[in-house]
């Protein structure tokens, strides 16, 4: 049944209010970020303070792409045969996997290149030696029983010295969980959504850019979206003190433009 006139008006105006609110909340929040920023710029270029991260790595191998006969879909076993890439596809994959048979590498530092990073979504870019002493106090492996159930290893065809796999994790928390404080087991089942990692390799078959966290279905799982070691506290209920590290909250400036304004035209319709 359509809203009376009298209900559009209300309706109308509620929106109206929400949105503004928003839209002036905000903008509020917006300047006191600002200039908090640069107050925190200013003291650490005063104090030198400031943390000076690695450059990203540029893509060290890329492959032309060559089409299929369907429109825009790559012919990825074409485009993986045209790599001029040093090791075979099976032989990549199965160094990746070594790779996670030894914690990432941090029980076998060799297989990490000099100048490798790890890069996950709010993490990083950490250089080799602050990822081993970072990733090894965790003591993530004794902490969770089960397994992160990696699948899916296949070549990036327009990256052919690049790894891509997945994971959904499957744990419970059976040991001490250090993340600069202790976490007790818990006994709690965790579920982590799917996730998407990957592995860039060089000629020599050292890893240098490890990413993943990536979620791509946060309906999945009691992690509420949260990838890596963030959403593994959050089921925990040690979710971290700040938005990064917490399930995702829509902006106030989306609470406005999305989804108050454009309502109001539909009202009137």
């Amino acid at each position: 049944m359509k809203p009376n006139l009298a209900s559009k008006i209300v309706q109308t105006v509620g929106h109206l209010f929400c949105g503004l609110v928003a839209v002036i909340a905000s903008f509020i929040i917006k300047v006191i970020d600002k200039v908090a920023r640069i107050i925190i710029s200013v003291a650490e270029s005063l104090t030198g303070a400031a943390i000076i991260l690695p450059e990203y790595h540029a893509p060290r191998c890329k492959t032309t792409p060559i089409y299929s006969a369907e429109k825009d879909i790559l012919d990825e076993t074409a485009c993986i045969q045209a790599s001029t890439f040093s090791i075979p596809p099976e032989q990549l994959i199965q160094k990746c996997k070594e790779l996670l048979k030894t914690n990432m590498g941090c029980e076998q530092p060799t297989l990490l290149s000099s100048d490798f990073l790890f890069i996950f979504p709010v993490v990083g870019p950490l250089n080799k030696d602050d990822f081993i002493q970072i990733f090894s106090s965790f003591g993530v492996g004794k902490a969770l029983s089960g397994s992160p159930n990696y699948y899916n290893f296949h070549i990036d065809p327009l990256e052919p010295n690049r790894v891509w796999f997945s994971s959904r994790g499957q744990y419970k928390h059976t040991g001490d969980l250090n993340i600069g404080y202790t976490i007790k087991p818990t006994g709690k089942s965790i579920e982590t959504p799917p996730q998407v990692l990957s592995m860039s390799f060089n000629d020599a078959g050292e890893c240098y850019k490890f990413t993943g966290g990536y979620s791509v279905d946060k309906s999945v799982g009691n992690t509420q979206g949260l990838g890596g070691l963030f959403g593994i506290l959050h089921s925990l209920v040690s979710t971290l003190p700040f938005p990064e590290g917490e399930p995702m909250n829509y902006s106030l400036g989306w609470e406005a433009y999305a989804k108050h304004f454009p309502i109001i035209p539909k009202l009137w319709k």
